[in-house]
């Protein structure tokens, strides 16, 4: 049963209780002793509706004792009853994703919520709406039908959140009102998810990289109850923001503080899970990828941030790159995976970079020297290619590293980039670690050695704990105490 049916299971039992208290106190009081047995017979009916057949049998002693009068044997089954009714509560836990791509933030969680029998798992794709420059709505999207076979979607139009009043909610997007791209519909903002759950709790669809992330200020993540992170580091640098904290709710820093202390906690990241799962017999290469990302050369994922194009304002970094796997073609091959959000990026806030933007695209495409991802799923390219090539800041290239495989650290401000490194040097190092970075090593130079030294193509993977079950194990705790 759920926990807010337990609570009025347990309300009755307490009335039932003091009712046997009141009638050994007024036993001789008709009057007293009628209203008592009225309120049995209405607690009873409550009981018997809501128990299995287990619970059922314990309900019928209980109604014996009481015609018996008798306060021991009723206070006793009351106690089991109780018992009974705490360790069946099943608490309904809601995953409110909102772009298919960005899933694999909540996955882990939701698998082992789904098996959990403590809980009731449901996944809710929420709608959301691309938006023009101007920051009105233009398109109305919701990606249920893009999330895998395996995980039981529903329909959000159909799914009653004021009356279901969840548990816990999840959520991985934290910018309400305040996505200049794409916002989701008004009624999934924090705030007001916030009014039907016990526990809103925010994952973030983006890995904390130490010593390179920064915090950012984003509504929905200082309206959840708690925002799970990756990183120690990452829950001191949130935990610091107490000023805007205060400031944007009108509290004092005293007890924003207090608030930001317990707010953030550090339980690891439903991607690196994926990551670490990945396997020929569940990453099934893609039948439009056969015949191109082949073994004998070295298969490069490409991967491009909003963040570098807007820093950058131009594409001059992307052409210079596309550029040398067409020169290298027998050597290199490209799995490009722009952000899933690059063009339309670009139409909102750098309109006069799309026309160049969907040249470049339009020539790789018709080019045989790689392939764009688009699968909405990121796990094939980190699966089949042999190193990656992105941007440091990147949430994608953070959690390539946990597969092992080599990491080239893109430095989008230079286009062209020469290394400083001898080719044996950079053997050494690639030996010794698996992350690298411009303008040290050039991405010519780290294939070619890569190519030479094809065990460097082997990742060894780590062998860590499970980040979906330690985030649903805690946050189950937490429902639990209150």
């Amino acid at each position: 049963m759920r926990k807010k049916t337990a609570i009025k299971m347990s309300k009755c039992l307490d009335d039932i209780s003091s009712g046997i208290e009141m009638i050994g106190n007024f036993k001789d009081n008709k009057y007293v002793v009628s209203k008592v047995e009225r309120m049995f017979k209405e607690n009873l009916l409550k009981l018997d509706s809501e128990m299995d057949d287990i619970g059922k049998e314990q309900v019928e002693a209980l109604k014996e004792a009481i015609k018996s009068v008798d306060a021991i044997e009723t206070n006793r089954l009351i106690s089991e009853i109780n018992t009974f009714i705490s360790k069946n509560i099943v608490y309904k836990v809601v995953f409110m994703p909102y772009k298919a791509s960005m899933w694999d933030s909540l996955e882990s969680i939701w698998m082992a919520a789904d098996k959990d029998e403590r809980c009731e798992a449901l996944v809710v794709p929420i709608t959301y709406y691309e938006l023009d420059n101007n920051e009105n709505p233009k398109k109305k999207v919701n990606e249920r039908n893009l999330f895998p076979e395996y995980v039981n979607a529903v329909n959000d139009e159909e799914y009653d959140l004021e009356n279901d009043l969840p548990d816990i909610i999840y959520i991985h997007n934290p910018y309400d009102n305040t996505n200049l791209v794409t916002r989701v519909d008004s009624r999934y903002y924090s705030w007001n998810l916030k009014k039907y759950c016990e526990k809103l709790v925010y994952v973030p669809y983006g890995k904390w990289v130490d010593g390179v992330s920064l915090p950012s200020f984003m509504i929905g993540m200082y309206n959840s109850d708690y925002a799970i992170q990756s990183s120690d580091n990452a829950v001191e640098k949130y935990s610091g923001m107490v000023n805007a904290y205060a400031e944007c709710f009108g509290i004092e820093t005293v007890e924003a503080r207090k608030i930001l202390k317990h707010k953030f906690v550090n339980l690891g990241s439903p991607k690196v899970d994926k990551v670490l799962s990945l396997n020929k017999e569940n990453t099934v290469l893609p039948k439009n990828w056969e015949g191109k990302v082949l073994k004998s050369r070295v298969n490069v994922l490409y991967n491009t941030t909003l963040e570098e194009v807007l820093n950058a304002r131009n594409l001059d970094k992307i052409r210079e790159t596309l550029n040398f796997f067409k020169d290298n073609s027998s050597n290199a091959f490209a799995i490009w995976r722009p952000h899933p959000l690059m063009r339309q990026t670009l139409i909102s806030m750098l309109p006069n970079l799309l026309k160049e933007y969907d040249e470049l695209m339009e020539e790789f495409c018709n080019e045989d020297y790689g392939i764009i991802d688009t699968n909405i799923d990121m796990y094939y390219a980190i699966f089949w290619s042999d190193m990656c090539y992105g941007f440091n800041n990147s949430s994608l290239n953070e959690i390539y590293k946990y597969t092992g495989k080599i990491v080239l650290q893109d430095f989008p401000k230079m286009a062209k980039i020469t290394s400083n490194i001898s080719k044996e040097d950079l053997l050494k190092k690639l030996k010794n670690t698996n992350v690298v970075t411009e303008p040290e090593c050039s991405l010519p130079d780290v294939v070619n050695v890569i190519s030479d030294n094809i065990e460097l193509k082997i990742g060894k993977k780590l062998n860590l704990e499970n980040s979906g079950e330690k985030i649903n194990n805690y946050m189950i705790d937490i429902i639990k105490k209150i």
